[in-house]
């Protein structure tokens, strides 16, 4: 049994504008002015990183795909504008 769970139902890979709108881009538009949003071509990952204007605080976001990742940069600024 792995040590984590296997958290990839399609529920998670869909935002509410639909999988087909979310593209690199979007996401950049939409949450670029607060996050650092990158796909890593070395890996299958693509990430989100914030930090603090005082700089000592970062939240590191990964997803498996730009579709997963803006659900997690949704969820995000839902819990903490």
């Amino acid at each position: 049994m792995p040590s984590v769970p296997d958290d990839h139902q399609p529920h998670h890979d869909i935002p509410s504008a639909g999988p087909a709108a979310v593209t690199l881009a979007s996401l950049r538009d939409r949450y670029g002015s607060d996050w650092e949003i990158l796909i890593h071509l070395d890996s299958a990952i693509v990430s989100a990183e914030h930090r603090s204007a005082d700089g000592r605080a970062v939240r590191y976001l990964v997803a498996h795909s730009v579709a997963e990742l803006a659900g997690k940069l949704e969820t995000a600024s839902t819990v903490e504008p």
